[in-house]
């Protein structure tokens, strides 16, 4: 079984994770899928919206814990060259990429990578009774796909705080009232409204334009490649983070029901923040 699902009809492409006993979270298969259809909708001329969204109660509840396990108890595998990596930077194509607007439907728990993945979305929507969490800090982890850049741009520093420091849950309502979505109804109706969006553009919008528009929109970030940096050196903090203790005592303390024993901040053995990387990934 696929773990993500791909339709085109009316013009509007859907996006499906498609792991729902795993509550979708990210697999190696999605990460590669994700690249592969998006780059396809980008070129098919048939497709003018993309919608992203998950299959039953969840949307994505981040990487898979056992292999979150696994490296937090010190494995430190490099990324490989093949398309099965889920971190190999230069086969990743991310929604502000394309020419076409990606309307995220978040219509369950979104949690890690879950929430942060549709801060690169043009448009998010999301189920009233959803829960997101940005919750890297419970697992001695750091934010990941450019969310300290995209995130403060949204909703402000303050709000950023309060959700990256504490890892804490909102629901969907929460989220739209503070800009986090554009706007939340109730799950049984999330669908409906985002195709009812997508069918808005795909059909009373001229294409050409549209894809202008959003070039304009995501502009600066794309030419001087400042999401992109941002999204490369959350790349290397994370793998950082994964090799360090917290990580290991995060998972730890989930899997035997506990409160978490962090170990004290060494000021000496923390990232440089500094020396950002050129932009991998080139422009547009």
């Amino acid at each position: 079984m696929s773990h993500l699902l791909f339709e085109i009809q009316d013009h509007i492409a859907t996006l499906t994770l498609n792991n729902p006993e795993q509550r979708n979270a990210y697999s190696p298969e999605m990460a590669v899928k994700l690249t592969q259809y998006l780059r396809q909708c980008d070129r098919d001329p048939d497709v003018r919206v993309v919608i992203i969204t998950g299959a039953g109660d969840s949307f994505c509840v981040g990487l898979d814990l056992n292999d979150v396990r696994e490296r937090g108890e010190g494995k430190k595998e490099q990324p490989t060259e093949t398309e099965d990596h889920p971190t190999q930077r230069v086969l990743r194509t991310y929604p502000f990429q394309i020419s076409k607007p990606v309307i995220c439907a978040i219509n369950g728990s979104a949690g890690g990578f879950g929430a942060a993945y549709p801060l690169t979305c043009d448009i998010r929507l999301a189920a009233d009774e959803a829960k997101i969490a940005f919750s890297f800090v419970k697992w001695g982890l750091i934010p990941e796909m450019g969310a300290t850049w995209t995130l403060p741009r949204l909703i402000g520093i303050e709000k950023t705080s309060d959700l990256l420091l504490t890892g804490r849950k909102v629901s969907g309502a929460e989220a739209a009232s503070m800009g986090l979505v554009l706007r939340s109804v109730p799950r049984a109706q999330l669908m409906d409204e985002a195709r009812r969006l997508a069918k808005d553009i795909a059909e009373g919008s001229s294409p050409t334009a549209v894809s202008i528009v959003k070039r304009m929109t995501w502009g600066r970030m794309m030419d001087e490649g400042e999401l992109y940096r941002a999204i490369y050196e959350d790349d290397d903090v994370i793998g950082w983070a994964f090799s360090g203790p917290d990580a290991a005592e995060g998972n730890a303390a989930f899997f035997e029901k506990r409160p978490a024993n962090w170990a004290a901040v060494d000021p000496d053995n923390l990232p440089d923040f500094g020396k950002r990387n050129a932009n991998p990934f080139g422009k547009g």
